[in-house]
């Protein structure tokens, strides 16, 4: 295990295995190495795992703001899917490809978190290209294979409800999308824009 980031907390995570990928997959992600990022376990209705800032006063100063990556302890989706029971490649490509939602937000000022939150959440292509960029910014953090496996796991998993694999086929990028990108990166040494928020 690498050395623990000072600047990582956790909350309500007893899993001894999940706080060690944790640090591992954020070891992976330098820009956030001096930012305060927590990993914690809650009560979430819609999802599974999410990156959010905090909200306190230092969200309102760009280099000063907190964020965490929140994993649900029980919805839907988790009766059939346990977080700590996944394969190690499946869980690393989640949390790979939620810091790269944290990676996405560190220029935005505050006005600018506040329209990307609304943009998520009213407007679909908004939600589709900020899914879709996390994707990308995983990958170009070298999790392409994690992100695979986690795809691939999710649209394979016999138990999971069907309206869950619509959303991850409709919002996120696919497995042959990511081999596609994985590609490229690798032939032109850069990684290639997929979308623009």
């Amino acid at each position: 295990m690498p050395q623990m980031n000072p600047q990582l907390r956790f909350q309500h995570v007893h899993a001894d295995h999940l706080k060690e990928w944790f640090a591992e997959t954020l070891a992976a992600y330098p820009e956030l190495h001096s930012r305060p990022i927590y990993l914690r376990k809650v009560s979430m209705r819609y999802s599974t795992m999410r990156a959010q800032p905090v909200i306190n006063w230092q969200f309102f100063r760009r280099a000063l703001r907190h964020y965490r990556v929140d994993f649900s302890n029980h919805t839907e989706v988790t009766v059939h899917v346990k977080v700590r029971e996944l394969p190690k490649e499946v869980v690393v490509g989640w949390f790979a490809h939620e810091l790269g939602h944290i990676v996405d937000y560190l220029n935005r000022p505050w006005r600018g978190m506040i329209a990307f939150g609304l943009g998520y959440a009213f407007w679909s292509r908004y939600m589709r290209e900020a899914e879709r960029r996390a994707d990308t910014i995983a990958v170009d953090h070298g999790f392409g294979s994690e992100i695979q496996a986690t795809k691939r796991y999710l649209i394979n998993h016999a138990t999971l409800p069907r309206h869950y694999k619509k959303r991850l086929r409709k919002y996120y990028l696919s497995a042959d999308e990511i081999d596609a990108l994985i590609a490229a990166y690798e032939e032109e040494g850069e990684m290639p824009d997929i979308v623009e928020i």
